[in-house]
């Protein structure tokens, strides 16, 4: 299956990445709730002309994801792809099969990288793809379409990616939080790992506040862990400490 047009409905930072990226070879219409994010895109559209596109891309907030289903709803016909991008899988992939109408197919896929981390090329990058309600062809299309721009598919289940990413980017998303509250940035004296470390963290430092809320409120996997690594901390330093 050849998808040629394709409404792209939020232009934030992720979102202005997928939008660079995809009108190199696709017909765009794109939306976004704050119109001043889309002066100077020629392909600007209203909600509803965006959602008349054969595959919709979904780049708002995970936060805000139920809300765009619901509002959406109405608008769509059978046979059409709605495809989100949100860091947690299971919460919005459940708010998609909801809300939206049981003839829309649903892929559930997250980008493994941000625009920090993939504005020297994503060739090499991995994405997820849950395709929990998609026709085979047309998963197989997307598929056939994300590996022509070299990303690595891991494909996965909504429960398994929360769980892997509670441990990785939700963690380590804490800890760039907690250095950027305490305003730890690299130092003249240093050695070359936490001269490495700190340039990963000033990357994650630049994503939005509301991101990290999201991350870390949505996934229902990340409580667990933020818990096990604080207790693990105050464990070595009652060691260090000799208590």
């Amino acid at each position: 299956m050849k998808i040629e047009e394709i409404g792209l409905v939020g232009l934030g930072r992720f979102g202005k990445m997928v939008y660079d990226y995809l009108r190199c070879d696709k017909k765009l219409l794109v939306y976004d709730h704050d119109s001043q994010k889309l002066q100077g895109v020629s392909e600007a559209a209203t909600f509803e002309e965006v959602l008349s596109a054969p595959l919709i891309v979904l780049c708002v907030p995970i936060s805000a994801v139920e809300k765009t289903c619901q509002k959406m709803a109405s608008f769509l016909r059978e046979g059409q792809i709605v495809v989100d991008t949100c860091s947690v899988k299971k919460r919005p992939v459940e708010w998609m099969l909801a809300h939206l109408p049981e003839s829309v197919q649903v892929l559930g896929t997250h980008p493994l990288f941000g625009p920090d981390s993939g504005k020297q090329g994503i060739a090499g990058l991995k994405i997820a793809l849950s395709p929990v309600r998609i026709e085979r062809k047309t998963y197989a299309g997307i598929r056939n379409y994300l590996e022509k721009l070299q990303l690595v598919i891991v494909e996965t289940t909504p429960e398994e990616h929360d769980k892997q990413i509670a441990q990785s980017q939700a963690v380590f998303h804490l800890i760039a939080q907690v250095m950027k509250q305490l305003r730890w940035a690299s130092q003249a004296i240093s050695t070359p790992g936490p001269e490495a470390f700190h340039l990963l963290v000033r990357t994650v430092q630049q994503d939005t506040d509301q991101l990290f809320l999201d991350m870390e409120r949505e996934n229902p996997y990340a409580a667990e862990c933020r818990q096990e690594f604080v207790q693990e901390i105050l464990k070595l330093e009652r060691e260090l400490s000799g208590a």
